[in-house]
């Protein structure tokens, strides 16, 4: 469902655009017949499960061996 405010009607009517947009309708603020703003609901963040990037991460062989450029410093 689309739901069409003007937007000199938000303010008396934010409650219930904002229990529309979760409810997963469409709300629409319109200004001077112009669509100015989208009212959508927040996508909940997902907290990363411990482990989760088992696998994906790969070294280098040499990741831990000193760099050539330190040479100098490291004799």
């Amino acid at each position: 469902m689309v739901v069409n405010v003007n937007y000199d009607d938000v303010k008396t009517q934010i409650t219930e655009l904002i229990e529309a947009a979760m409810r997963g309708d469409k709300v629409v603020i319109t200004k001077n017949g112009i669509q100015i703003v989208q009212l959508v609901p927040m996508k909940t963040a997902r907290k990363p499960k411990f482990g989760s990037a088992k696998g994906k991460i790969k070294f280098a062989p040499d990741f831990n061996a000193p760099l050539a450029d330190f040479n100098e410093y490291m004799q």
